[in-house]
């Protein structure tokens, strides 16, 4: 039997440095999220453009935020 439970997530839309749009989906337990809170909670993780004439890969601190969009994520357990 599966056993499923929520957590709260944010879809988090950054823009690289050629203006393109980079989306990154991470659980976190802030049930509000400034700009300021993601860059220091999520600055570190890899991003890579997927536009074929970009190709821009790099650290989120390197890129800006163009929104922050919290949703519940929906996990099944492993059991």
């Amino acid at each position: 039997m599966l056993e499923w439970c929520m957590s709260l997530a944010y879809r988090i839309v950054f823009e690289c440095p050629n203006g393109h749009q980079i989306n990154l989906q991470k659980v976190c337990p802030n049930v509000s999220l400034t700009e300021d809170e993601a860059m220091t909670l999520f600055g570190a993780e890899d991003l890579s453009c997927a536009k074929a004439d970009c190709g821009w890969h790099g650290k989120a601190s390197k890129a800006r935020i163009l929104r922050l969009l919290p949703f519940n994520w929906i996990l099944a357990s492993a059991s």
